[in-house]
């Protein structure tokens, strides 16, 4: 599919579009997609090897064979991320806009947040649909909130917290997202959101909408409608950021920890043992959550599109697409090589959306 030639093209010109209604038309699902980030400072983007044409043609595939009606564009070089907001927006796509910037400080990423804020603005004021989202998870991402020099540490403190710490944790959270809601207001015009983790204890109040990175597990669709309710006393609109599942079996079951399952003492790592490819067990999870979402009447964002970081290999141990969430496993010249030319290919994952959305699309659901 070819890509509009301007904004004005794609027709999105008022800014009552910007805001999504999943009333109005079949709910279908959409996909998160990845732009570089910088996990450590010391390493390359999650995107080491990055062109326009790549990202045209993976959004041409998102809006055209998957029909996903939305995106949701993260990464810390916000020049990209600004670019992808403009191809996604021209291809007709709803574009959630989620700046990334790990382990700086609290200051540092404000102003991050604050400058991808105004350059998306620009698009947004020429008619793009976009939501601004004021970052993700900061409970673990973000310093000061809980113990912990890096995002890892964090990681590794949070569950190992006294239930006594947790107000104090609550605290140091939303007022740190009191500040994101209102350096992303001074800078944006349309909806503000954020990517909360599940557990996170966030205050929506500041936002204008309910954001969140939902990895729960459950072992039947009513446990998950009475999860899901709990968002709804908010009295604004909800959105799922993220959800979905690593490529082997019982990693729905792991959630957003299926990745670690990679043993990086080995050089170059290898895929622990004990866990084998199943692209149908990633894909069965995400339909099954697509239609929960769909029948909730909730948008929702598999995660994730492409994740070049963990190339397929045939042998097993060195397969890191087993602990990829990506719906399409990318295939590099040179698995070893970050930066190696790849192709990628449609997983099962990538059939049961495309599936999702066509039947959708056609029932008028």
């Amino acid at each position: 599919m070819a890509a509009a030639g301007g904004l004005a093209v794609a027709g999105l010109t008022s800014e009552a579009s910007a805001q999504p209604d999943a009333g109005r038309e079949p709910l279908r699902g959409g996909v998160t997609y990845d732009t570089g980030v910088l996990h450590y400072r010391d390493q390359p983007l999650s995107r080491a090897r990055w062109t326009r044409a790549l990202m045209e043609h993976d959004l041409d595939v998102i809006a055209g064979r998957l029909n996903c009606p939305s995106v949701s564009v993260f990464g810390t070089e916000i020049d990209r991320q600004t670019a992808t907001t403009r191809a996604a927006a021209e291809r007709g796509l709803t574009v959630y806009v989620q700046p990334r910037l790990y382990d700086h400080s609290q200051r540092e990423i404000l102003d991050h947040l604050a400058e991808s804020a105004r350059q998306v603005e620009r698009l947004r004021r020429q008619g793009a649909r976009i939501v601004f989202a004021a970052g993700c998870e900061h409970i673990l991402f973000t310093p000061d909130i809980v113990p912990g020099a890096n995002f890892e540490e964090r990681i590794a403190n949070i569950g190992t917290l006294p239930p006594q710490e947790w107000p104090n944790v609550a605290n140091r959270l939303n007022a740190f997202l009191a500040k994101a809601a209102a350096v992303s207001r001074q800078n944006f015009g349309g909806t503000v959101t954020y990517g909360g983790a599940f557990f996170e204890p966030v205050d929506w109040s500041v936002f204008d909408m309910v954001g969140v990175d939902y990895y729960e597990y459950f072992g039947t669709d009513a446990e998950y409608r009475a999860d899901l309710a709990k968002y709804r006393k908010w009295n604004k609109p909800l959105t799922i950021m993220e959800f979905g599942s690593c490529t082997y079996p019982g990693a729905p079951q792991r959630g957003g920890s299926g990745y670690d399952i990679v043993d990086y003492e080995q050089v170059p790592p290898v895929i622990r043992p004990g866990y084998a490819r199943d692209e149908h067990a990633q894909a069965g999870h995400i339909a099954r959550l697509l239609r929960i979402f769909a029948a909730e009447r909730i948008p929702a964002h598999v995660y994730t599109f492409v994740n070049p970081g963990a190339p397929h290999s045939p042998v097993r141990e060195h397969d890191m697409d087993i602990a990829s969430f990506s719906v399409v496993k990318t295939v590099r010249d040179r698995h070893d090589d970050p930066y190696s030319r790849y192709r990628w290919e449609a997983k099962e994952s990538f059939r049961a959306l495309a599936r999702h959305n066509a039947w959708r699309s056609h029932s008028g659901m």
